[in-house]
């Protein structure tokens, strides 16, 4: 496979770029009687951000195939609100310093493409990617990142999947692509740090310097 002059960043979108944990919560709160689930309050979210993926389906009583029911409904409601989606604060210009410094971009999430893309060219960010892939399962994305790199033609050495929750350091771990984890987003950094990624971050500022380290590290 090709090893490029750049390495590629392939992104989480919700929670990692776009903002969409707080819309995500409130309809998974109106949705939770529903599914005989309770719903859950500002400080149980605080709490259960500390929790690795697994545990915080076991702690609110989702099995895994209700969480792959319940997760395509809550992006079905959610589709109808990606017009109020904010981007994550310094993002924008995060993505915009990664995109103009020549790094290759591309998006791998379990929302929808019409949702990511919505979002994207409402703050002129889309030309900023190269590819979109989306509907990815709950627990699948480390097939899916494999797919990207052989679509890409770039080996697993030279990418980087940044994302907010433990299981996206999973996919990155078990696909043998460096981790960088985010957290300000589904998980925060307690949970984060126990998944081991290379890099662990608080504002999207740092994004940069964790791309430039990986390249220098690469070429040596």
């Amino acid at each position: 496979m090709a090893a490029p002059s750049k390495p590629l960043l392939i992104f989480d979108f919700d929670g990692t770029l776009a903002n969409t944990l707080e819309a995500g919560i409130a309809i998974f709160n109106d949705l939770s009687g529903s599914y005989g689930l309770k719903a859950v309050t500002v400080d149980e979210v605080e709490e259960l951000r500390k929790l690795n993926t697994r545990a915080l389906l076991d702690q609110l009583g989702i099995s895994r195939i209700m969480a792959v029911k319940l997760g395509a409904h809550i992006r079905k409601v959610l589709h109808q609100q990606m017009d109020q989606v904010e981007m994550i604060q310094g993002v924008k210009e995060a993505v915009l310093d990664l995109h103009g410094a020549g790094y290759q971009l591309g998006i791998l999430s379990s929302n929808s493409a019409g949702n990511v893309r919505m979002v994207l060219e409402r703050f002129e960010l889309l030309d900023c990617f190269n590819f979109i892939e989306a509907g990815v399962s709950l627990f699948g994305k480390s097939h899916r990142i494999l797919s990207v790199l052989r679509k890409e033609n770039i080996s697993a050495e030279s990418a980087i999947y940044v994302g907010d929750e433990t299981r996206d350091m999973e996919a990155a771990r078990d696909s043998k692509v460096t981790a960088l984890a985010v957290c300000w987003g589904a998980n925060g950094r307690e949970a984060m740090e126990t998944e081991g990624p290379e890099f662990c971050i608080d504002h999207p500022r740092e994004l940069i310097g964790c791309a430039s380290t990986f390249e220098k590290s690469s070429a040596i």
